[in-house]
């Protein structure tokens, strides 16, 4: 008698089905609660660590901690405060337009010299007047500025500006890589500078050429975050023509908002600047950007030559920070000797191989500046 349809199917459950159910069952339900606790201890530390709501105020050690892997942008939007004076004390710094555009002061009875560079610049520029009276600068800079800034400085001034009778650029080691930037943004993951410089190049002729930033002053920074398509003009022209950008480590996205996603974002963003950096070859003299070089060289050489136009006395001051050795002095003292420019190789001074040489932080310690000082005194024949 013929069976019923029903009857050719086996009652006995399928080989895997009890580990399916297990799966679908306690497996799954410890999941979904370690997800959703993963989630509520999130939320709690972010809540318990959130940064000040005043971009003016400190934030604790483990506040920063565990907003360090923000984006660049998330943490730039942050910093920008409606007005300037709600601005975190870093967005104001190092604009061109603000920094320049000023003429030397007057000192009488003092020799005075403008000095362009970095917070290393200062600090020797400080020392020289402690050591000695007679001396006064006016300083130009912006945190770790590249040469490219200083450069864009002393052109901004030559020409339209009352000038000092000497004139300084420090060139630091570990800034050289951003002269591949436009910006101080792509090159601080952990606190973004947000002033900008041209890009300079060397064109068909040999002769310097500047890709300017679509954002040049503090006002234009502020209506660009207000103003959709003018910050997405100034990100697509870091996207390509930045040579630091890094679009998983700049742009605002969901993992702003997890204290996991910022953690795990921190570790990719410091990776991806080091490895940036790297492929550089800083202690092979940026044998990876010959173009870089070139550019280098060509800045000091046209700073030497409008300094002396404008009849003052142009000198250079080489700064090896730790870990780069004599790289500069390497590539640049031919250069500058074979064009009787006065400079100081801080290398031959205080070397980067001593550890005393160096604070913390990376700046030279008091004992160190001091030297490099009398170095700088000397060369103004004033030792």
């Amino acid at each position: 008698m013929p069976q019923s349809s029903s009857s050719t199917f086996s009652s006995e459950p399928a080989p895997g089905a009890g580990r399916l159910r297990g799966l679908h069952g306690p497996v799954a339900r410890t999941l979904v609660w370690t997800a959703i606790s993963l989630a509520v201890i999130d939320g709690l530390i972010g809540l318990a660590f959130r940064m000040p709501a005043d971009p003016r105020a400190d934030a604790s050690a483990l506040q920063r901690y565990f907003d360090y892997g923000r984006s660049i942008e998330g943490k730039l939007r942050r910093m920008v405060g409606r007005t300037p004076a709600q601005d975190a004390a870093i967005v104001a710094t190092g604009w061109l337009s603000e920094e320049c555009d000023v003429d030397t002061r007057e000192s009488p009875g003092k020799l005075v010299f403008d000095i362009y560079g970095m917070s290393f610049t200062n600090q020797i520029a400080a020392r020289m007047e402690a050591s000695d009276p007679r001396l006064a600068s006016q300083r130009f800079g912006g945190p770790a500025a590249p040469p490219s800034h200083s450069y864009a400085c002393f052109a901004r001034r030559v020409g339209r500006r009352h000038l000092a009778p000497v004139q300084i650029i420090g060139v630091l080691a570990s800034s050289v890589p951003r002269m591949q930037t436009l910006s101080g943004l792509t090159t601080s993951f952990e606190v973004p500078e947000p002033f900008t410089y041209p890009r300079y190049s060397l064109g068909s002729a040999g002769r310097l050429q500047a890709e300017m930033p679509a954002i040049t002053s503090r006002s234009e920074l502020r209506a660009a975050l207000a103003d959709p398509p003018l910050w997405q003009a100034f990100v697509a022209q870091l996207r390509h023509d930045d040579g630091f950008y890094a679009e998983d480590v700049f742009r605002a996205d969901i993992f702003d908002h997890s204290v996991l996603g910022r953690l795990l974002r921190r570790a990719w963003g410091q990776r991806t600047i080091r490895n940036r950096t790297d492929a550089l070859r800083p202690q092979q003299d940026f044998a990876g950007a010959p173009d870089l070089v070139a550019t280098l060289r060509a800045m000091l050489l046209d700073f030497s030559e409008q300094a002396r136009t404008a009849g003052s006395r142009p000198v250079v001051i080489l700064l090896e920070d730790r870990g780069y050795g004599r790289t500069l002095a390497a590539m640049l003292t031919e250069t500058l000797r074979e064009n009787s420019i006065d400079f100081v190789a801080t290398s031959a001074i205080v070397p980067t191989s001593d550890s005393a040489n160096f604070l913390p932080d990376g700046h030279f310690t008091p004992p160190a500046n001091e030297k490099i000082a009398a170095a700088v005194l000397a060369v103004l024949g004033r030792r």
